[in-house]
């Protein structure tokens, strides 16, 4: 699939880069139709070994032809991604040939959004956070998950129109 870049993000943790998708209908493979928004993450020293990451969001609405998302948090429409690249193809931001995606994965949290393009702010919210050093790139080695949870619950909240939780 071929990707362009949008806007950039820098931080004192790194650089974000926006990853701007084709059409549902011109996308290759059909599986990616379920991906809302995207952004390209190089983020050196949080990880000893690899420094790339894509940071993503899909919906969880049905896609003919696909199996049904599986729904963990009850009311959840989207998912927050985050997933290391393996260093040895040199990931580069709109190479998705250059992409193979690290297990497990860092982050994978499901969120209730009023729509596609609140997920869209999701995404870039995140991929933000990772760049300005708010939040890790890999909470598993840091132990950091709940931060991650946090921060998507009440961002969720936010741009659902509601308060924040305390």
């Amino acid at each position: 699939m071929r990707l362009g870049e949008g806007l950039v993000e820098e931080g004192p943790a790194g650089t974000a880069v926006e990853l701007v998708f084709p059409p549902v209908e011109e996308r290759d493979p059909p599986a990616t139709a379920a991906t809302v928004a995207g952004w390209f993450v190089r983020a050196p020293g949080q990880s000893p070994a690899w420094e790339c990451y894509v940071v993503s969001v899909v919906h969880l609405r049905p896609i003919e032809g696909a199996p049904p998302a599986v729904v963990t948090v009850p009311r959840s429409t989207h998912e927050l991604l985050v997933v290391a690249l393996d260093p040895r193809l040199d990931p580069r931001p709109v190479d998705t040939g250059s992409w193979s995606f690290l297990r497990p994965v860092n982050v994978c949290e499901q969120a209730e959004l009023p729509d596609d393009d609140a997920a869209v702010e999701l995404c870039r919210l995140a991929a933000r956070a990772i760049v300005a050093g708010v939040l890790p790139a890999e909470p598993m080695l840091a132990g950091a998950v709940e931060p991650w949870r946090t921060s998507i619950v009440r961002t969720s909240a936010h741009l659902r129109g509601e308060e924040h939780a305390p």
